[in-house]
């Protein structure tokens, strides 16, 4: 059978899928914003990044430029020749004249900086800073006309550019100190602000903010004139815009934590990720009322519909609370019991008509039964066998004196047993490859049950078990009583039945209406009258095994003996 949602899977279903495309658009949306923010945010900080190496080139060029003019000066070219013609105090003055313009050079510019003049042919250092200016002459080994990085292991140092005057013997070194970079650094608090010298392969930075793994992890990254890159350290990511300046091989480099423009946005998801798990809770605690208020009672009603359509009229629902369908169980009741009333009368009318019929059954031995016998007598009276003769009489005599009290609608089990066994007498008499044993108590033997209810049963066994087959037969008879019902069994040994055929009967003797004649209505009618003598608990059942045998069990409920008493009429 096909399965079909109920309404309230259909309600749940929907809410659930209504809250999921929610949440799902909710994180299309989120994703969407994250990607616009970090976009708009990406040229916002490669406009700030732009700005801080133009600054940074600008001050570079600033500084080079004040050099470049400061070696025109007619002091600055005029002492070789007061070195070579001058006398001491010439010398001196002259010197300090120079170390006083180069102060003043230093000053002009808002980086701090130290020139240097070297004089190689007459071996004379001149320097706004006196440490080297009466020092030995010493100038340093690096390359011409470009700036060169020198930097401790602490991080402190000093960019160097060593040029020529076109005084051949003059060199002009300017020197900028790392602290000038690392102010114009801490004056940056959009982001974290770092400088990448490529040359070097080395970083300078306003104290020690950057984590090691961060620098190594960048640092390949980190190529041509500008870029962006992501970097991810200890589960935080960053996003970094670069720039390379025109003066130098120097990057500037803005490294901005995703968190800080994610977290308000991650602050309203959890806001809203709190809405809905409260719509969630609210959904769910709807959906379990709507189960109480509507589910459970269509179920119960459904579930009472079942069993009233699979036969079982006294089927009730019961325990609705809700008005609605509380007014439905009720209706459903009382149609119930309407039917149920109805059914029992027309069964009590049939069961009348079936008693009437047995009446008249009872007054009556069937021909070809009592045509056999009345043959047996006369072939074994013939050959002279009056031990057999006189056995099929008194046999014979005893089960009409039973079938014509017509008067008794009822008896005990153990008349009925004795009704059985003169029957299986006759049998055995005719054919002696069929055998019956008896095994009850005599408890149970006093207990009383409708008349004719055995015999049918045996019979069936002898025409339908045992005759068909081609080997010997028994049938036993056997009854056990327990403290709430008395279970009477009979079963043979013949050929017994298929699974289908064996479904086919149990659902015949169920059966209200006889839907198969085939099947005849010998065991539907024992069925029918135990029910009506006892009540629907008790009843026929049927069990078979091909090739083994079938085996009839008649259990009544101890319950139902006053129901029985005024069905037969004691």
């Amino acid at each position: 059978m096909k399965y079909r949602l109920s309404i309230f899977q259909w309600l749940s279903f929907v809410l659930m899928l209504m809250l999921l495309i929610i949440v799902g658009a909710f994180w299309l949306i989120y994703r969407l914003n994250v990607k616009d923010i970090q976009n708009e945010l990406r040229k916002n900080k490669m406009y700030e990044v732009e700005f801080m190496t133009s600054q940074l080139s600008t001050q570079f060029e600033q500084v080079l430029t004040n050099t470049i003019t400061l070696s025109q000066d007619q002091s600055v070219r005029g002492y070789p020749y007061i070195l070579k013609f001058g006398d001491q105090y010439s010398k001196y003055e002259m010197k300090l004249t120079i170390i006083d313009k180069l102060a003043l050079n230093t000053a002009s510019t808002s980086w701090k900086n130290t020139v240097i003049l070297y004089y190689e042919d007459e071996k004379e250092t001149v320097s706004s800073d006196s440490s080297f200016s009466f020092s030995t002459f010493s100038p340093p080994e690096q390359a011409r006309n470009r700036w060169v990085l020198h930097m401790d292991k602490e991080g402190k140092g000093y960019y160097s550019n060593i040029m020529r005057s076109h005084i051949s013997s003059l060199l002009i070194e300017v020197r900028i100190s790392l602290d000038n970079l690392v102010k114009m650094m801490d004056q940056y608090v959009s982001g974290m602000p770092l400088l990448y010298d490529a040359s070097e392969r080395a970083f300078i930075q306003p104290g020690a903010a950057f984590p090691q793994e961060l620098l190594q992890s960048i640092s390949p990254g980190i190529n041509g004139n500008r870029g962006t890159l992501s970097a991810t350290e200890n589960r935080a990511e960053y996003l970094i815009n670069y720039m390379k300046s025109d003066m130098l091989d120097l990057y500037f480099i803005d490294a901005y934590p995703k968190r800080q423009y994610i977290e308000p946005i991650n602050r309203n998801n959890r806001l809203f990720l709190y809405a809905v798990l409260v719509v969630l809770v609210g959904i769910m605690f709807y959906t379990l009322l709507l189960r109480k208020q509507v589910q459970k009672p269509v179920i119960m009603l459904r579930k009472a519909i079942d069993r009233f359509d699979r036969g079982d009229f006294s089927s009730r629902a019961v325990d609705l609370q809700v008005n609605e369908f509380k007014v439905l169980g009720n209706s459903f009741n009382r149609m119930a019991e309407n039917t149920q009333t109805l059914i029992e009368q027309v069964l009590l009318g049939e069961i009348e008509v079936k008693e009437a019929k047995l009446k008249q059954y009872q007054a009556q031995i069937n021909p070809h039964f009592l045509y056999n016998c009345l043959n047996f007598i006369q072939s074994k009276a013939s050959i002279e066998d009056y031990h057999a003769v006189t056995a099929m009489t008194l046999h014979l005599a005893s089960y009409c004196r039973y079938i014509h009290k017509i008067e008794q609608l009822d008896s005990t089990l153990q008349d009925e047993l004795d009704f059985v066994e003169h029957y299986l007498h006759m049998v055995h008499l005719r054919k002696r490859e069929i055998t019956f044993e008896f095994g009850v108590t005599a408890e149970a033997g006093r207990y009383r049950l409708p008349r004719m209810i055995l015999q049918p049963l045996v019979e069936n066994c002898i025409k339908h078990g045992i005759e068909p087959g081609l080997r010997p037969g028994i049938i036993s008879v056997a009854a056990e009583e327990d403290d709430s019902y008395l279970l009477i069994t009979v079963k043979d040994n013949g050929i017994g039945m298929t699974e289908e055929r064996l479904g086919a009967v149990r659902r015949h003797i169920e059966d209200n209406i006889i839907s198969n004649e085939q099947l005849g209505t010998g065991l539907r009618n024992v069925n029918q009258r135990l029910r009506l003598y006892f009540g629907k608990d008790s009843g026929l059942s049927v069990d078979s095994v091909l090739s083994e045998g079938t085996c009839y069990r008649i259990r009544i409920e101890k319950e139902g003996e006053a129901h029985s008493a005024n069905s037969a009429g004691r």
